[in-house]
């Protein structure tokens, strides 16, 4: 469980691609006193800190023991995005950053709440705070103030709102996962959670989740929608959005809907996991996927 690791900063654009430029360079890029991480990435000290545990977080960075040292590596992810799409142009990286990071229980505690325990659809500040305080104290025995965990509201509303420039209005230098649009601002002080286009998520990164959140061939499209970590909390999916997300991968052959016994379930005709699943992903927008 980790609240307030990220130093009050939210990512920034182009910092996920400058920290794995420069760690697939020197694989000790925060742990070699020799080294000044701030010359090298250009940015400040507690910048530095935050962008660590933003690459942990995400899912693009490993930390290992390696003898006395502490060295950080690529993971099969990042390798993935180096490899297809090194500059973070393409949407998809962003939902599959967004996964990665709101399934993290461990180390994007408020983050893994707020999309799969948090229930309200519109909330404010004092609901949030109030609602991960008694999250934490019951699944943790975390007794977290009032100010850290504000704190944690405004980088969350930060990462994903981008006109909710809470803690620093001056900042324009936005979060990539903005453009997401799952969370919008209703007034002065309100949020609500936001149902995603049907065109602004690809088939496949819906697939993905799938293929990583399950090992068998069937699944309840109520465990769909309402299990933790899978596409209905992930995405903010409603019943409607789901359905034609899996029509749509019914469509291309990847499963088939079934209903037997007043029971709705997906049925996983290709089983091939989820970094495939990404690979095809990107070899499919960039024209170059054969089945």
């Amino acid at each position: 469980m980790k609240i307030r690791a990220h130093e009050t900063f939210y990512i920034r654009r182009g910092w996920l691609r400058k920290g794995i430029k420069n760690i697939s360079v020197n694989p000790r890029l925060f742990t070699n006193r020799e080294i000044n991480p701030c010359e090298v990435l250009g940015i400040g000290t507690n910048m530095v800190k935050s962008l660590r545990y933003w690459m942990n977080a995400v899912g693009v960075m490993k930390e290992i023991s390696e003898g006395n040292q502490r060295i950080q590596k690529m993971t099969q992810f990042s390798a993935m995005i180096d490899r297809y799409d090194r500059y973070y142009e393409e949407n998809g990286t962003n939902w599959l950053v967004h996964y990665m990071l709101a399934k993290n229980e461990d180390q994007a505690t408020a983050w893994y709440w707020f999309y799969n325990i948090f229930k309200a659809s519109s909330f404010d500040k004092e609901l949030f705070i109030k609602e991960l305080k008694e999250f934490l104290y019951t699944e943790y025995s975390y007794d977290c103030s009032e100010k850290m965990l504000g704190d944690e509201f405004n980088c969350l509303i930060n990462t994903y709102c981008s006109k909710g420039k809470i803690s620093s209005p001056e900042d324009m230098n936005e979060c990539p996962l903005t453009e997401l649009h799952l969370i919008e601002i209703t007034d002065e002080k309100g949020f609500k959670k936001c149902i995603p286009d049907k065109d602004a998520i690809h088939p496949l990164i819906i697939l993905a989740v799938m293929e990583d959140q399950t090992d068998k061939d069937e699944i309840l499209i109520s465990d769909l929608l309402n299990k933790p970590c899978n596409i209905g909390k992930i995405f903010n999916l409603d019943r409607a959005s789901c359905f034609y997300f899996l029509e749509q991968l019914q469509k291309m052959g990847y499963l088939e809907l079934v209903r037997t016994a007043g029971l709705d379930v997906v049925r996983l005709k290709k089983r091939e996991g989820f970094y495939l699943v990404i690979q095809h992903y990107y070899e499919m927008i960039n024209g170059a996927y054969v089945e």
